[in-house]
């Protein structure tokens, strides 16, 4: 093995092996199950997966009946980042580095109070916390240090894309194509709890702005949403006290046709960094 222009022997390249089990490794351990390999998590009940791969690329994959993944292209995406408040109010986000990530702890199956520390673009760094209870995944995490991002305010964010639930049925103006995609969707529904209390049901199946004050309100508790290309599964999260949730989108369009679910914490509310959003697949 070599370093540098200096060539280690079998003995020092064992020890720079075990080195990487400590918070010092620039990338996540992996798993050695052959279906798990590259991936620091892997957790999978009967009906979805929630994995972070070594690289810090996380997904929730749901699984239909004969106890597969759906397609790929109904597979959401989980990032965690950092977005840097701006003085005219737009956000600008600051995307993880893979190779500065750690961990103290070993990859795992059954992710139990897990840490994983790592920077963005910018230096600035962050902790993420994961937890996994009787089928719920919990998320939550921290800046730790703006690095050189000092002049803006940064919040820590996580960020779950949906994609178009119906990619195989876009709209093509064919009346026979809206029909089925209208009876595919007939019993697709979102349902929210906002901050306050208020409770709203939205369609899915009606183009609009997911950013809209109308279904953001003063920030969302609580979300339940259904779409019949997940084979009937209901998607649950929950941001706790000190925390919210909130929906955008690029366009107007119905929210099956995919949009942005971000969560964030308040640090006024959340000083003791105890905010969690919660995952759950019913």
């Amino acid at each position: 093995m070599w370093v540098g222009n200096h060539k280690l022997g079998m003995g020092t390249a064992g020890l720079l092996g075990l080195a990487c089990i400590a918070p010092v490794c620039a990338e996540l351990p992996s798993l050695e199950e052959k279906e798990w390999l590259g991936y620091f998590v892997g957790f999978q009940n009967k009906k979805f997966q929630f994995a972070i791969t070594s690289q810090g690329k996380a997904t929730i994959k749901v699984l239909g009946k004969k106890g597969k993944p759906l397609a790929q292209k109904l597979t959401i995406p989980v990032e965690f980042l950092v977005e840097e408040i701006r003085a005219d109010g737009k956000i600008s986000v600051k995307y993880l580095k893979p190779e500065t990530l750690e961990s103290a702890q070993p990859a795992t199956r059954k992710p139990q109070q897990i840490s994983i520390r790592g920077k963005v673009m910018g230096e600035a760094s962050f902790e993420v916390s994961i937890n996994e209870d009787h089928g719920v995944i919990s998320l939550g995490g921290r800046l730790l240090n703006p690095g050189t991002l000092t002049k803006n305010p940064l919040r820590f964010s996580i960020h779950l894309k949906f994609p178009d639930a119906y990619p195989n049925d876009s709209a093509t103006g064919n009346r026979k194509d809206e029909k089925e995609l209208k009876e595919k969707t007939k019993n697709d529904r979102l349902q929210l709890i906002w901050t306050n209390g208020t409770r709203v049901r939205h369609p899915t199946d009606k183009a609009i702005d997911a950013g809209a004050k109308e279904i953001n309100g003063p920030g969302i508790a609580g979300m339940q949403i259904e779409f019949g290309s997940y084979e009937e599964k209901k998607f649950e999260f929950t941001a706790s006290e000190g925390s919210s949730i909130s929906l955008s989108g690029t366009q107007s369009a119905p929210l099956h046709d995919g949009f942005m679910l971000t969560w964030k914490a308040n640090p006024e509310k959340d000083s003791e960094n105890k905010a969690r959003l919660t995952i759950e697949v019913k």
